[in-house]
């Protein structure tokens, strides 16, 4: 198959070199800007949006206010980008219907073609992933392969930590919150070929999740297409997200990889590691940690809650006389699934 392009390969920027565009006090007039999505009412669902969370605090110290201030300077927010994902962004199926028909999805072989003859690929996935497997190979720039995250670790030292205790590498994350401006230091040619991909792809053909309300009882219920369960969303992906906002940012030339970085690789394209390979990372060694303690704070303590009922005579001597034991019953004692204990109480 044959596809156009609208750049030839003299015209691709190298993203390692290029300096930082200035971006633009509004977002760019362009022609190629998505329709903001509308609501059923007819009213443009940005209007109805909550302002932006780095906007939106008022409190905190003057040092802490002028943090924000500086994060809202930088943000996509300040060039009139709206984001596809977290607060501030449209529900799903508003951004699905604005991305259909614009979306040109290619399969591994037609990104190869459109590589092969100039284009370049955008690999979303956060960068601990793109470590791990990816598209090309180090030292062989046949292939021109750049990571942008479009999820990155989460600025919240706290959100972070709730990833690491879930063994999540590199903890809890976050959209970028300046995406659209990093893809700009990395691709500044707004009408270059680009093929954006993450992990898995998504399809943009199939029909979204959607939340309706029931009119006989008023209450809400989720519709979930054929294909997709209520634990992922096959009609969304990062790269669909990202597209939905480089279009907004005046990008004209850009290709969704069908099947994402994975499908690449499975298809046996020029690439490095391996996407059913488990690759350690010293972030989940807290999360690790955390939960040998909990399993075996579940086994103390239901040692114990049976000894306290059912033999009472020795419940003070164990407590007394192994420290440990001790520590690890109110430890989970106080915690929130003390409640699986609640039988022998």
């Amino acid at each position: 198959m044959s596809l156009p392009l609208a750049a030839s390969a003299s015209t691709r920027a190298s993203g390692a070199s290029a300096s930082r565009p200035r971006a633009p006090a509004t977002a760019p007039a362009t022609t190629n800007r998505p329709a903001r999505a509308r609501d059923r009412g007819g009213r443009p669902s940005h209007e109805k949006l909550q302002p932006n969370p780095i906007a939106s605090r008022r409190r905190g110290s003057t040092t802490r206010r002028a943090a924000i201030a500086a994060d809202t300077a930088e943000s996509d927010a300040a060039d009139g980008i709206v984001p596809a994902f977290g607060e501030g962004s449209p529900a799903w199926p508003l951004v699905h219907a604005d991305l259909k028909g614009k979306v040109r999805t290619v399969s591994v072989a037609d990104a190869r073609e459109l590589m092969a003859r100039g284009a370049s690929l955008a690999d979303v996935r956060p960068r601990i992933e793109f470590e791990e497997f990816r598209a090309g190979i180090d030292g062989d720039d046949s292939l021109d392969v750049r990571n942008v995250p479009y999820m990155v670790p989460h600025r919240s030292v706290a959100k972070r930590w709730q990833g690491y205790m879930l063994c999540t590498k590199d903890g809890l994350k976050e959209r970028d919150w300046r995406f659209t401006r990093s893809f700009a230091e990395r691709f500044p040619d707004k009408s270059a070929p680009i093929v954006v991909g993450c992990k898995t792809g998504g399809d943009i053909s199939m029909e979204p999740i959607r939340i309706e309300t029931d009119p006989s009882t008023g209450r809400t219920r989720q519709v979930i297409p054929e294909g997709s369960s209520q634990y992922g969303d096959k009609s969304k992906s990062n790269s669909l997200m990202a597209i939905y906002e480089l279009q907004q940012a005046g990008y004209t030339n850009l290709y969704h990889l069908d099947g994402g970085v994975t499908k690449w690789c499975v298809d046996g394209e020029r690439h490095q590691g391996d996407p059913y390979k488990f690759y350690f990372h010293p972030t989940i060694l807290p999360g690790i940690l955390f939960q040998l303690i909990m399993v075996e704070g579940i086994v103390v303590r239901s040692n114990m809650a049976y000894v306290k009922k059912f033999h009472p005579e020795s419940y003070d001597q164990i407590n007394n006389t192994n420290a440990l034991y001790g520590i690890i019953n109110d430890l989970i004692a106080n915690s929130p699934i003390n409640w699986m204990f609640d039988y022998y109480s």
